[in-house]
């Protein structure tokens, strides 16, 4: 999909179909458009395919014609059972007169509307990137602190292993994360050591900066969740086995108390137990009969009872 986009008192507003702009987004290239981009605009094979791959840190590196940076964003949250937040790689192209845009699916660059005053360049919209990037990562991790906040009431009570599985693949996508931030904080280094090589005016360097330090939060960030959620598995696992286990011992009581009965009523069976009571009035037998397995299934019950309060009492 192509899209272009233009400046116009600072707001980047889509231009008319056929017309280009000086930012040019292409999602998802076809086999044509990056013909094109290699062919014509110049722009490196290996450099586009890194561009679009997930896997790709981030970086800059200088062209005879453009300047091409690869940076790190997360990619839309979809909620299922995976709780998974993946993230992915975005290509800009820096040329005198526009910046081409590549990315690997459709999601939205500009959505907040009206740019800063300090991004109203080509080099501005670099910047504009990150900084969108940046507050996406923040905008993710809050809703991993909340998703991780539910967890941990449901493993109050669970005894699935549900809740451990939506745990660690938050672990997983954090670990990703926090690997994401960092390189895209050696890239906002780079580019701040570079800033006259690149054209960064002063108002963009002011950005630059705000945007290193809002990133360099959001990684910390990131450790601090991903170190709590690590710390905080063995113990969940615990507390899930530990449900099993109370449920466990109450099935076992149960089972013990009706252990006696089972063996009263195999051993008598009704047709036995009707002709010991041949003589009585049978809603007076069988009322006795259940009175009896009340009484041993109670008496039960306290034997069993008694017999854990003694453990317990040992253990202390």
């Amino acid at each position: 999909m192509f899209r272009c986009y233009d400046l116009v008192d600072g707001r980047v507003q889509s231009c008319p179909e056929g017309q280009l702009g000086i930012i040019q987004v292409y999602s998802a290239p076809t086999e044509e458009e990056k013909r094109y981009l290699v062919d014509q605009c110049g722009i490196d094979e290996h450099t586009l395919i890194s561009s679009l791959d997930e896997d790709e840190i981030s970086r800059v590196e200088y062209e005879h014609n453009h300047i091409a940076v690869i940076l790190k964003r997360p990619r839309n949250f979809q909620v299922d059972r995976t709780m998974a937040f993946k993230v992915s790689s975005i290509g800009a192209f820096l040329f005198k007169d526009r910046i081409i845009v590549l990315q690997a699916e459709p999601m939205p660059l500009f959505e907040h509307g009206r740019m800063p005053l300090r991004g109203n360049t080509i080099q501005g919209v670099l910047l504009r990137l990150l900084h969108h990037s940046t507050h996406h990562f923040l905008q993710h991790l809050r809703i991993i602190r909340n998703i991780s906040d539910e967890i941990e009431n449901k493993i109050e009570f669970a005894v699935t292993n549900k809740s451990l599985v939506n745990m660690f693949s938050l672990l997983k996508s954090l670990t990703y994360y926090e690997s994401a931030t960092s390189a895209n904080q050696l890239l906002l280094i780079k580019l701040r050591n570079d800033a006259n090589k690149i054209g960064f005016n002063e108002e963009e360097i002011d950005f630059l900066d705000d945007i290193t330090v809002e990133n360099k939060q959001c990684d910390n960030l990131a450790g601090i969740y991903a170190g709590i959620l690590t710390g905080m598995s063995d113990a969940r696992v615990s507390v899930v086995s530990n449900n099993l286990a109370g449920i466990m011992k109450y099935l076992a009581i149960i089972n013990v108390v009706f252990m006696p009965l089972t063996v009263i009523t195999g051993l008598g069976g009704m047709s036995e137990f009707t002709m010991m009571t041949e003589g009585i009035w049978w809603p007076h037998a069988y009322s006795a009969l259940v009175l009896v397995m009340v009484v041993i299934g109670y008496v039960t019950y306290l034997l069993v009872k008694q017999i854990g309060m003694r453990d317990n009492g040992r253990r202390r």
